[in-house]
């Protein structure tokens, strides 16, 4: 029965997983790369908690995140490539 028990726990994790948002999904590998605990759990909280229920996201930006799961990194992060995970820049920004 524990092994039972194990497998639906394991199941419901890839399940969970695999039915993220891939926006959510962007915002939590872009987090895990803050240098401390305590900076992930704050970028968490600003990226994803509260800006959830404050930005609509279309299907377009979806498929765009989902692109962008692809190619963002720590390391694309830490060589300033912001494009590859979907930071752009504003016109007339530097």
């Amino acid at each position: 029965m524990l092994r039972l028990s194990l497998i639906l726990a394991a199941c419901s994790v890839v399940v969970t997983a695999a039915c993220q948002d891939p926006c959510v999904a962007l915002a939590e590998r872009i987090c895990s790369c803050e240098p401390t605990e305590s900076d992930r759990r704050s970028c968490r909280t600003d990226r994803i908690v509260n800006q959830q229920s404050q930005i609509a996201i279309s299907d377009t930006d979806r498929e765009l995140c989902a692109e962008k799961l692809d190619t963002c990194s720590c390391g694309a992060l830490d060589e300033n490539d912001l494009d590859a995970c979907g930071f752009v820049v504003a016109a007339g920004e530097p």
